[in-house]
């Protein structure tokens, strides 16, 4: 059963992050963001992303140095944007779930960013 769900997960991050690359996420005040920051964005993994209001979206990122970063991100004033890095809470959640719980998302993220850096 976790097989199935991790292919389903998997295949969900997969189709999100092809639209990242392509840059056909939200608008191109998104990708200037995550350029400004340091983010490539198409070595990066998006493990979510949710609209907060019309302009604002937050979410999560595999940088591509495999730090992680939870945003919130104001597509008109880049000044309101917030970025954390949440790297250190990230991987105890990964490590405490990699084997009882395979198919949370952050767990299936994590392990599909570094399958694909290979």
């Amino acid at each position: 059963m976790g097989s199935k769900k991790v292919d389903s997960v998997k295949e969900e991050l997969i189709e999100l992050n092809e639209k990242l690359h392509k840059k056909l996420l939200v608008n191109e005040n998104f990708y200037k963001q995550l350029m400004q920051k340091g983010f490539a964005y198409h070595q990066c993994l998006l493990v979510s992303l949710f609209p907060d209001s019309s302009n604002t979206y937050c979410g999560k990122l595999i940088r591509q140095d495999g730090s992680v970063f939870e945003f919130d991100i104001d597509l008109d004033s880049a000044e309101y944007s917030s970025w954390e890095d949440v790297t250190g809470s990230f991987r105890e959640l990964y490590e405490r779930n990699k084997v009882g719980k395979p198919w949370l998302k952050d767990v299936v993220a994590y392990d599909l960013f570094y399958e694909l850096k290979h």
